[in-house]
């Protein structure tokens, strides 16, 4: 009798450490594969902070070093004054700020509309928004919305954050109508007692519980609007000064005499990095939780 209890008290403990070598081995290949997919990421990044610092015939003709072998700090002060990126930098600055603002006020109320009223139509019209997100239609689109803009007088940023506005929002729309689902219906309930209209209970309840998601969707509209090249690319072919900082990066190109300015480039680029990094960092929590609570109920 021992000798059973013995026996089965070591297949279990032999069982048991398989499962935890299985397990710890599970998770160590879990962490390897992230190490990798982070490095695979970031080394790009990396080296272009690190080629912003080199002279140009250092970059051309020992690219494949990492660490500068001499230090050019010029290269940023000369990157700001010489292409124009304190004129860049205050259109761009304009342009996402009130990319954003709308996105947030658009972006919520019709995520709450869509959440809340059964309208004739409604599952006709979501599909037809889900379209327009999978079909990627954006460059097929860019010669109309031109030369709308074109006959409208408006090839210059508001003609660029209409534009974006339109590109962005969709997908905004969806992740606030899940955010609103999932929350309680008493909350609806006891506002209606309470005597408040449906633009009431948006305006005093529903939109202050979003901050979550409006944090995701203002940071997903920030970064789209800061970093999208196309739009403003084509909207200020004829007025240089109307440029933003992505577009101004470009422009770096020639500016050198006969030879592409890569550190230049470099460097224009690590500028125009900052602040999209610096807002993800202070709001990435409700960056995540955002993300977490829209994708609770679709």
């Amino acid at each position: 009798m021992s000798t059973n209890t013995t026996q089965q008290a070591l297949r279990h403990s032999m069982s048991y450490r398989r499962s935890r070598l299985s397990r710890s081995a599970g998770r160590f290949g879990m962490y390897l594969f992230l190490i990798i997919l982070s490095a695979v990421t970031l080394i790009p990044t990396v080296y272009a902070l690190f080629a912003s610092f080199k002279p140009l015939d250092q970059l051309m003709s020992d690219g494949a070093r990492l660490l500068p072998s001499t230090w050019q700090l010029s290269n940023y002060s000369e990157v700001w004054e010489l292409g124009n990126f304190s004129r860049y930098f205050m259109n761009t600055v304009i342009i996402a700020t009130v990319v954003v603002m709308f996105d947030i006020i658009c972006s919520s109320m019709v995520g709450y509309v869509l959440a809340r009223k059964r309208l004739r139509g409604l599952k006709a019209m979501e599909t037809v928004f889900g379209a327009t997100i999978f079909l990627g239609v954006g460059t097929i689109t860019l010669y109309p919305k031109f030369m709308i803009a074109l006959q409208l007088n408006l090839l210059n940023i508001w003609g660029i954050i209409l534009v974006e506005l339109a590109g962005i929002m969709v997908i905004h729309f969806f992740l606030t109508k899940a955010f609103c689902q999932s929350l309680s219906h008493e909350v609806y309930e006891a506002s209606s007692i309470d005597g408040c209209s449906f633009f009431g209970t948006y305006a005093k309840i529903a939109f202050p519980m979003m901050r979550p998601i409006l944090s995701t969707t203002a940071i997903l509209a920030f970064q789209a609007a800061w970093n999208n090249f196309q739009v403003p690319y084509v909207f200020t072919m004829n007025n240089p000064d109307l440029r933003t900082l992505v577009v101004g990066v470009y422009a770096l190109k020639s500016s050198g005499e006969g030879a592409t300015s890569w550190h230049l480039m470099m460097a224009g680029t690590m500028l125009s990095l900052i602040p999209i990094t610096l807002l993800f960092l202070f709001l990435q929590k409700y960056f995540m939780q955002g993300m977490s609570d829209g994708a609770v109920k679709g």
